[in-house]
């Protein structure tokens, strides 16, 4: 086997929000140059929170001569969906899918819902290996404090299963996968863990550098935290860090891993090296003599990659794959050109498939109440409002107080239809991918629960085959 080719793959959130995140200018501008500098050798960078398009276009000019295809999307009711894909190589298909579940429209200042949370994808031809597909993508975010339940913890869940199933899709098609973005979930969350089993994907980070659990480490540094768990995000270290965030294995206040570039392992794309990026300050940020600056809130994540030419055409060579399975067998013909890739990342068990079920129900019904709530109860009180109001309207005295009323009557009567549609629509729409997306998963599980009653019932006739032809050949030598 040759050497090989490397790929350098970069992921980082820009913090790109207009109006909302300090000198946006300078520092997307900053990000711009640094990806400009040759000496860097990035073939592919996704980049997330590029809210503004004059903040893409200059980019896409700072960048022209090391990163020439380039392509952004537009979702949700603002436009943007705030995700870049730059790349050395000819890109020759594009994709974007808006996520069923989508935050809320009410949460107006989570903006979520307003900026459509979405997964895009570009199709990339590398010169070894062939056609590669660089997913990006920024889950929903999560708003509520350390050690409280996660209100859209469901959300994020029902992104992720809609994302593995387009990884998957693209993997059968015989497409290189790398998957790069912000999460917002940490390395042990269900999102992340449901990327790895159902979408097939392994964690960069976690291939080079194995979490250590035994024994748990504490009391680690900022820097150890950066260096040992790869936290990318809430870290001290950062300038724009806006609060102390809990580590959610060590319990220390060094922030929190978010950031990650996943990859489809084959035979032919094997991980090399993985480090976080981006950590740098500098100088040229905001006002004269503000002193050193990050580039973003995020640090980012480089990923290095060895490609080696293709040595057969998988895209017909795709086995059948039993979800029992634990592991994935890569190759066809002499045994030479087959890899066998293993590991508990890629176990689905029964049990994983109950837990992500109960989370979709749990966020379901929690969803189905809000909406019983605006339609049965805010709604109508309000409209029984507007009418008393509209009534009393014409005995009110003196005329001074009945314009007041006019106007609390008129703010009732825009909020009644306001809850009343959003009750219907937001909320039939939100059920309905609820439903979707748990009547998916319940059919994985039917299938999984039924090939483990086969292996166990194929197991207990094997075995009792093994005992009877045993106790068989122990009667022939005692009658000998």
């Amino acid at each position: 086997m040759s050497n090989g080719t490397p790929l350098s793959v970069l992921t980082l959130n820009c913090w790109g929000l207009k109006f909302i995140a300090k000198d946006r200018q300078d520092r997307l501008a900053a990000i711009g140059r640094y990806l400009a500098d040759p000496a860097r050798g990035y073939d592919i960078v996704g980049l997330q929170e590029v809210w503004v398009e004059d903040d893409y276009l200059q980019i896409k000019e700072l960048v022209k001569d090391v990163l020439p295809y380039t392509k952004t999307w537009a979702s949700g009711a603002l436009g943007s969906s705030g995700l870049v894909i730059l790349s050395k190589f000819p890109i020759v298909a594009t994709s974007m899918r808006r996520f069923a579940l989508n935050g809320d429209p009410f949460k107006i200042f989570h903006g979520d819902w307003y900026v459509g949370k979405c997964v895009v994808s570009a199709t990339i031809v590398h010169p070894t290996c062939g056609e590669i597909e660089v997913f990006n993508t920024h889950l929903h975010a999560g708003y509520d404090p350390v050690g409280t339940p996660d209100s859209y913890l469901g959300c994020r869940v029902g992104e992720a299963w809609e994302m593995a199933s387009l990884v998957k899709a693209a993997t059968s098609q015989g497409r290189h996968v790398i998957s790069v973005g912000d999460y917002n979930s940490a390395p042990n969350s269900l999102v992340i863990q449901l990327l790895k089993k159902q979408g097939g994907l392994t964690d960069s980070w976690d291939r080079m550098h194995p979490e250590p659990r035994d024994p748990i480490p504490s009391g680690l540094t900022p820097e150890e935290g950066v260096a040992i768990m790869g936290v990318t995000c809430d870290t001290p270290l950062n300038s724009w860090a806006g609060h102390v965030w809990l580590n959610y294995l060590t319990n220390d206040p060094i922030g929190e891993r978010l950031d990650y570039v996943f990859f489809k392992e084959t035979p032919e794309m094997t991980c090399t090296h993985v480090e976080v990026a981006f950590r740098d300050k500098i100088s040229g940020i905001g006002a004269p003599n503000s002193g050193l600056k990050n580039y973003s809130d995020h640090f980012g994540v480089n990923a290095t990659f060895l490609i080696q030419p293709a040595v057969f055409h998988f895209q017909n060579r795709t086995p059948a794959l039993s979800l029992s399975d634990s592991s994935v067998s890569l190759g066809a013909g002499d045994s030479s050109a087959t890899t066998t890739i293993q590991g508990k990342d890629q176990e689905f068990t029964v049990e994983f498939l109950e837990e992500i079920l109960l989370v979709l129900k749990q966020h379901r019904g929690n969803s189905a109440a809000k909406r019983k709530l605006e339609l049965t109860v805010i709604f109508p009180l309000m409209l029984l409002g507007v009418i008393g109001i509209n009534i009393a309207y014409f005995w009110i005295q003196p005329r001074w107080a009945a314009f007041i009323v006019s106007w609390v009557a008129s703010a009732l009567s825009s909020g009644w239809i306001v809850h009343f549609l959003y009750g219907l629509l937001y909320g039939g729409e939100t059920a309905s991918a609820f439903n979707n997306t748990i009547a998916e998963v319940q059919t994985v599980l039917d299938y999984k629960r039924a090939t483990s009653t086969k292996d166990q019932k194929a197991f207990s006739v094997g075995d009792a085959s093994r005992t009877s032809t045993s106790s068989r050949g122990r009667q022939g030598l005692l009658q000998h």
